[in-house]
């Protein structure tokens, strides 16, 4: 009995110290996607760049971020459009938190979701913890104690000496880590952003967009793996339905009216009716929400649309997606109607 006690108390004691041990960690800046924060903050500022002007704001993760030329759907479409795409791995409450915060009353929101939003097939990995701890240290401070708690469980026994390395780092030789810590400098994000000097070639940083957030330097058409089945999404969640009636409400009381559009899919042969019966039965779940202002069989593209992702479009995909939704924002929601939910 003394043993298992002495066993019992020793795990408790290492279990709390442990924890503890990742709570003074737990902002270390260790490696991660800095520049998706630099990113938000860049886009926040080209949205505040028309504040007070009725625009249209596209949202949603990657998809956006290189499907829509938002520079040349403003001129179509003669008034301010801003690409607001971010990346696909945030959690579906980041893009709505980040977006929600810049649309003012009679702005037009457009949310460009990838499937896996809609049926709760959101996990927590490592790129989450990383990147929570890295530099959204928000995520963080949202956190209720039950959720701190399961969060701390999975950080791995890697990424927590990855944090201890990374505040060693911090404290002594801040010049090892100089572009993590300098991503937290807004004005300075914004000064560099502002000076246009961007990379020679396509790199993933927040440098690399222009002026209405798009992303810049797709050329080429690298992705050669399968792509997602474009009979997806076919359920909407109820976890997730509810957290986007809960959304669009607020939106509601903003005065934002919310609409939502496909993202892009690689051919794989499927016929146009069995996409369109699964499509019906989706948006027939989705009518509580809203409404998709464009049909997913018509965002089927050749494989050399595609850039070096699945849902990553290159300039040539961009521009005629970008079309589709300029004619599809024309006649749908400037005018304030939605189409009828598709029949099987």
């Amino acid at each position: 009995m003394n043993f298992i006690r002495i066993f019992f108390y020793s795990t408790l004691v290492a279990c709390l110290t442990y924890f503890v041990a990742v709570l003074t960690l737990i902002d270390a800046p260790v490696r991660a996607e800095y520049w998706v924060q630099e990113m938000i903050a860049i886009k926040k500022d080209l949205v505040k760049r028309y504040a007070g002007k009725s625009k249209i704001i596209i949202a949603g993760g990657s998809a956006t971020l290189f499907g829509i030329d938002a520079e040349y759907a403003s001129r179509q479409l003669n008034m301010p459009v801003i690409n607001f795409g971010l990346h696909a791995e945030l959690r579906l409450g980041k893009i709505l938190q980040e977006a929600g915060a810049v649309v003012e009353p009679n702005d037009t929101l457009v949310l460009a979701l990838e499937p896996p939003y809609f049926d709760c097939r959101e996990k927590s990995s490592e790129w989450h913890v990383k990147n929570i701890i890295g530099w959204d240290h928000d995520a963080w401070k949202q956190m209720g104690y039950w959720e701190r708690a399961k969060f701390v469980s999975l950080i791995s026994p890697t990424t927590f000496g990855e944090m201890i390395v990374a505040d060693v780092q911090r404290k002594f030789f801040p010049a090892q880590i100089h572009d993590r810590l300098i991503t937290f400098d807004q004005p300075l994000v914004l000064s560099k952003f502002r000076a246009g000097k961007r990379p020679p070639t396509f790199e993933y940083s927040a440098y690399n967009l222009d002026a209405h957030g798009d992303m810049l330097q797709t050329d080429g058409a690298e992705f050669k793996d399968i792509g997602r089945d474009v009979r997806t999404p076919r359920h909407v969640c109820a976890e997730t339905k509810n957290q986007l009636i809960s959304f669009v409400r607020a939106m509601e009381g903003k005065r934002v009216r919310v609409y939502f559009s496909n993202t892009p899919y690689i051919a794989s042969g499927v016929g146009k009716d069995e996409i369109r019966k699964y499509e019906a039965a989706f948006q027939k779940e989705l009518t509580p929400v809203g409404c998709f202002i464009d049909k997913r069989e018509d965002l089927v593209f050749d494989r050399n649309y595609f850039f070096n992702s699945d849902l990553h479009l290159n300039n040539k995909g961009r521009a005629l997606r970008t079309d589709m939704l300029v004619t599809a924002i024309g006649q749908i929601a400037v005018a304030g109607a939605c189409p009828s939910v598709p029949s099987t």
